[in-house]
C-alpha cells in the first residue's frame, strides 16, 4: 500500500467477505484500521466481531485503484 489515495478493500480470507473503503492516504489508514482493530475499538462492529474471531493472519488489505495525491 502507498501514500497515494484511492479505494481500498479488507477482505476476510475465512469467509470472503470484503469491506470497502477509500481514503486520502491509503497507508496512513491501513494502519489505522489495523491499529483500531488490535485494540478493539474499529467502528465497523461486523468487521470487529471478525477480526476478533479469526485474527490478523485471515485477513489482508489491497488497493483496488488508486490516484496521485495533489
Amino acid at each position: 500500500m502507498n501514500d497515494d489515495s484511492g479505494i481500498y478493500q479488507i477482505r476476510n480470507l475465512i469467509n470472503d467477505k470484503i469491506y470497502i473503503g477509500s481514503a486520502i492516504d491509503l497507508k496512513w489508514r491501513n494502519r489505522q484500521h489495523f491499529s483500531d482493530l488490535k485494540y478493539n475499538r474499529h467502528f465497523n462492529k461486523y468487521l470487529q466481531r471478525a477480526y476478533n474471531k479469526y485474527g490478523i493472519e485471515n485477513f489482508n488489505q489491497k488497493c483496488r485503484e488508486s490516484a496521485k495525491k495533489y
